[in-house]
């Protein structure tokens, strides 16, 4: 009977074992499992960092294998980044190994054990034509006479929508703007910006009354939202007077300004009323200066009142060369007037 017992008891001992060995099992595979996870989210902020420092290069000037890989393996400590550079795009992939806790004791038992976990994550990056602006003096013009303006070319905006584009005919417009490009009614609006949603900044306290009050706080402050290629932005192409009197206080100030096309609208940014401004490029402006009393004598045989008298009006001048945007990003293409880096899916 002392055997029976004895054989039954080791019995149960054999199968408390080998439950207690299952249990360890499942509890090591989560804690491996967890800590997989985690070692691939590691790997993921490795490949990110790694193709954005090396699109950064790219960009500014630097080697963009040697970047990207110390923010892959020396600052995000993965072993290895593969690195790719194809044309304008940066791909990384990092990659570690790392021992496991209790997925190896399988082998212990005489099944498959793994001592040793392999795990990759990889990103592609770009320094690509900038597709989102923060930062804009709410103006937009048109993408027709926009391009008319050359790098470096001064350009007049006329608050005042009696300027008309036939205006040099009747008046002495050399003796007073030379050759410069004259944007007034039907070319420019001011658009009309609520303040940007979360988690965006508005660090002015800048109103949503869709009226000249906001619009002044932009103009003294720059929209602090973002404002996408495709985004429609309402706004009124007539005069403000008020806002441009705002903008003497930028006099010098290099500024972003939009510009409009046609094409149907990715969003509305806010709900003011007005002309629909469909974004489809941005434009980088220094603002010479604001005069507020400009006026240009007629030519002979022609009367004051068919020339501008005490007008408002914004002296600016295009830049061209290329310039990063706070918030910036790109799909991809190629960087032309303006620059970002950011991740993209490839």
């Amino acid at each position: 009977m002392k055997a029976a017992f004895h054989r039954q008891e080791t019995g149960a001992m054999l199968a408390q074992v080998l439950l207690l060995i299952v249990l360890l099992l499942f509890v090591g595979l989560a804690i491996d499992g967890g800590n997989a996870y985690f070692e691939r989210r590691h790997m993921q902020n490795a490949a990110d960092a790694g193709a954005l420092a090396g699109a950064r290069a790219l960009c500014y000037g630097g080697d963009p294998v040697a970047e990207a890989t110390d923010y892959a393996v020396n600052r995000n400590s993965a072993d290895t980044a593969l690195v790719e550079v194809n044309g304008n795009k940066v791909r990384v992939v990092a990659s570690c190994t790392r021992d496991t806790y209790f997925m190896g004791l399988g082998s212990l038992l005489g099944g498959i054990g793994i001592d040793v976990l392999n795990i990759s994550a990889e990103a592609t990056a770009a320094c690509g034509e900038t597709t989102r602006l923060c930062g804009a003096f709410p103006v937009a013009f048109d993408e027709i006479t926009w391009d008319t303006i050359p790098c470096g070319a001064e350009f007049y905006v006329w608050d005042d929508d009696s300027v008309t584009d036939d205006m040099c005919d009747n008046c002495d417009c050399q003796s007073v703007i030379g050759s410069a490009i004259s944007v007034g009614p039907g070319h420019r609006g001011w658009v009309r910006l609520p303040p940007p949603p979360e988690p965006w900044p508005n660090p002015a306290g800048c109103k949503d009354n869709c009226g000249a009050d906001a619009l002044k706080c932009w103009i003294e402050n720059d929209y602090s939202g973002p404002i996408d290629i495709g985004d429609c932005v309402p706004g009124d192409p007539g005069v403000v007077s008020s806002a441009l009197q705002a903008a003497e206080k930028r006099e010098g100030d290099n500024i972003y300004v939009l510009i409009w096309g046609p094409g149907p609208c990715n969003g509305t940014i806010g709900t003011c009323p007005g002309t629909l401004y469909h974004i489809v490029d941005f434009g980088y402006v220094n603002l010479v200066d604001v005069n507020l009393k400009l006026t240009i004598p007629p030519l002979p045989g022609h009367k004051q009142n068919e020339c501008p008298n005490n007008a408002k009006v914004m002296r600016a001048r295009r830049l061209c060369d290329p310039q990063p945007i706070a918030c910036g990003r790109t799909e991809g293409a190629p960087p032309d007037e303006f620059i970002a880096v950011s991740l993209i899916q490839d």
